[in-house]
C-alpha cells in the first residue's frame, strides 16, 4: 500500500528556546548501501545539516530537496564547511528507496547522503530536534513541516532553517555559527557573521543595522583620532638642524 505524504503549513514548529543548544542522540543509521553507520561519524569535525524527508513523497519533500540542493550548489562549500543528510522518517524505507532518492537528487553519497533507521530510533531523533509529524490513518497521509536542522560539530542543535527554499545566505550563516563552537571565526568571517542577526519572529537572518552603524561610527572615530595624532606628531617633530 502506497502512503501519500503531504505538507501541513500550519503544523507546529519547534520551540527553539527549548531545543537550541541541546545534544542529539548518536543513533545508528542505515545508508543507501544498506550499511549501518553512526550519526556522529557523519559530522567529521564539521556542522551537519539534517533534512527530514520521506523518499516516496510525491510533493513537498522533493520540493525541499530541490530548493536545498540549489542553495547548497550556489554556496559551493558542501564537504568543505559542512555535511548533509536527508533523513527519512519512514521506517519502512529500504536501502533501495534511499538509493533511488539519493540518485534522483544527485547526492554524492558521502558529504550528502540519504539515510533512515528503525521506528523507535526515528522517533528518538525527531523528538530530540522537535520535528513533529503524524499520520492520517484515514487518508493515509503524513503531516509535517518543511525545515532543516543545523547541528554543531559536537552534535548540538545550532539553528533551524524553515521553508521549502532555504536561502544560500541563511545556510552560510547557520553553518558559520555552528562551526564557531569548535573554532573561532577569522576576522572577516566573524565580522560577516556579526553583521547579521537571527530574527526569531521572521525565522531568518536579517542585517543588523544597529551593529553596522555603531561599528562604522566607531571606526570613523578611530580614523579621525588617528589622523589628528599623526598630524600633531608631524607638526611637533623638531626640524633637523643644518650642519655648520
Amino acid at each position: 500500500m502506497t502512503v501519500i505524504w503531504i505538507f501541513n503549513s500550519g503544523f507546529r514548529l519547534p520551540e527553539e528556546k527549548k531545543f537550541l543548544g541541546s545534544k542529539i542522540p548518536d543513533i545508528s543509521l542505515i545508508d543507501a548501501q544498506g550499511k549501518n553507520v553512526n550519526l556522529y561519524s557523519l559530522l567529521q569535525g564539521k556542522p551537519l545539516i539534517i533534512s527530514p524527508i520521506y523518499t516516496k513523497c510525491p510533493s513537498i519533500c522533493g520540493v525541499v530537496s530541490n530548493g536545498t540542493k540549489e542553495a547548497v550548489e550556489k554556496l559551493g562549500t558542501l564537504g568543505k564547511d559542512f555535511n548533509m543528510i536527508s533523513f527519512s522518517f519512514d521506517s519502512t524505507d529500504q536501502a533501495s528507496d534511499l538509493q533511488n532518492y539519493q540518485r534522483r537528487w544527485k547526492m554524492d553519497g558521502n558529504h550528502w547522503r540519504t539515510v533512515t533507521s528503525d521506528a523507535n530510533t526515528i522517533r528518538s531523533l525527531m523528538a530530540s530536534v522537535g520535528f513533529e509529524y503524524d499520520v492520517d490513518t484515514t487518508l493515509k497521509q503524513f503531516n509535517h513541516a518543511a525545515m532543516l536542522v543545523v547541528i554543531t560539530p559536537e552534535g548540538r542543535i545550532s539553528r533551524y532553517i524553515y521553508g521549502v527554499s532555504p536561502s544560500k545566505r541563511d545556510i552560510r550563516l547557520a553553518v558559520m555559527a555552528a562551526m564557531a563552537e569548535k573554532t573561532t571565526p577569522g576576522l572577516f568571517a566573524g565580522l560577516y557573521l556579526r553583521c547579521f542577526g537571527y530574527d526569531p519572529v521572521m525565522r531568518t537572518y536579517k542585517v543588523d543595522w544597529r551593529f553596522i552603524i555603531s561599528t562604522s561610527a566607531g571606526l570613523m572615530m578611530i580614523i579621525f583620532m588617528s589622523s589628528i595624532f599623526i598630524k600633531s606628531f608631524i607638526i611637533s617633530k623638531p626640524e633637523h638642524e643644518p650642519n655648520n
